[in-house]
């Protein structure tokens, strides 16, 4: 049996190595919550459990110690496969991986606690193996930050091995190395995890951030736009609330970009883009629908109210610099806009509406830059 270690350093020592052990769950526990990342929990867990395996070994309870160490290995294993969920081809290995977590080392640290019997080694060996497959597999896919997972998983099959070795052999004081190695372990894990969170994390910001908005001007995406007339229409319907809809037309792109290259064309788009969005207010939302042609949906605002005041300042923005990339060329936009109407017609098909009048607008040469029409007409 284990006794007690009366040196004052190797208590310092393994106050240390508990202590950080105890800092990293509440560092995985509040990320976790933060971000929704289960593989943290999991790890909080895991490691949870390897202070009472480490606890047991120091009080001498080598089955309950090995009990515990087994349940460490099982939750390790599912935060494994939590970890690898994004690689491909892995189905089969990963429901070993499941297998061998939620069956059979709980079944071994069960069995072994109520019959006396030494059974982490063949836990050991049996997880090693899975988390081995698991590992070679997922590897090609998950750098950078499977660098961290290597040196914590070997530190975790060292830690098991070591106590499940001095177990069998009866030799006295395992509790330092193997608290160092469960340190090592548990950090670096958790560090691998945290990692892993961040690039999906940022990764699905890109992807949530390209589905939302114009990577170009950095306007609403068209779908977002939709979604939000299709809000407006019902404030209408409960609250006789008025809301606007503009489709400004950048006129002379063609020519920028045959004078002076299609850069040139680009940058007036993006300065446009930069111009109509300082001239809307709280509530108001505008999306590049072509490279020419930026939607402005309006909230509580009526349709005169539109056409002398957001439509004006917008042609205003335009008139009121030249073009950076251009000097001496100015904005001219061509507008067109209407009431909301209540009734269910698709946003897509309202804009779709104005644009074929902006058309018309185009090949009469019209002077007129701003024109108007009622909600009736664009609902017919």
């Amino acid at each position: 049996m284990t006794s007690l270690p009366v040196d004052a350093d190797k208590l310092v020592a393994l106050g240390a190595f508990a202590g950080a052990q105890v800092l990293v769950v509440c560092f995985s526990v509040l990320i976790a919550n933060a971000y929704r990342e289960r593989a943290l929990l999991l790890h909080g867990a895991a490691t949870m459990m390897g202070v009472l395996a480490l606890q047991a070994v120091v009080g001498g309870h080598a089955q309950l110690a090995e009990a515990a160490m087994l349940l460490v290995l099982a939750a390790s294993g599912l935060q494994l496969r939590d970890l690898a969920s994004h690689a491909g081809a892995l189905r089969r290995p990963r429901q070993w991986l499941f297998g061998i977590s939620v069956g059979l080392l709980p079944l071994l640290a069960l069995g072994g606690f109520l019959a006396g019997r030494h059974l982490l080694l063949p836990g050991v060996a049996a997880w090693g193996a899975a988390v081995g497959v698991v590992m070679a597999r997922a590897w090609p896919q998950s750098r950078p930050w499977a660098w961290w997972l290597v040196p914590g998983q070997l530190a975790l099959a060292l830690a098991a091995g070591w106590q499940g070795w001095h177990a069998l052999s009866a030799e006295p004081d395992p509790a330092l190395p193997l608290a160092a190695f469960l340190s090592l372990w548990t950090t670096t894990i958790f560090l691998a995890t945290a990692w892993r969170n961040r690039i999906f994390g940022e990764t699905r910001l890109r992807v949530d951030a390209r589905n939302t908005i114009d990577p170009l001007t950095g306007l609403s995406a068209p779908m977002i736009f939709y979604d939000r007339v299709g809000a407006v229409r019902n404030l209408i319907k409960r609250y006789g609330h008025p809301s606007v809809l503009l489709l400004a037309h950048i006129e002379g792109l063609d020519r920028l970009s045959a004078e002076l290259g299609p850069e040139a064309a680009e940058s007036a788009v993006i300065e446009a883009a930069h111009r109509v969005r300082k001239t809307l207010g709280d509530g108001h939302v505008a999306a590049r629908l072509s490279n020419s042609r930026i939607a402005v949906l309006a909230e509580g605002m009526s349709l005169p109210e539109g056409s002398a005041n957001l439509a004006s300042r917008i042609l205003v923005a335009g008139l009121k610099e030249p073009l950076p990339a251009a000097p001496g060329e100015f904005l001219h936009f061509r507008i067109v806009l209407a009431a909301v109407p209540v009734n269910e017609v698709p946003p897509k098909v309202l804009l779709q509406r104005l644009s074929n009048l902006l058309d018309q607008q185009l090949l009469a040469a019209s002077d007129r830059r701003i024109v108007t029409l009622p909600a009736e007409e664009l609902a017919a």
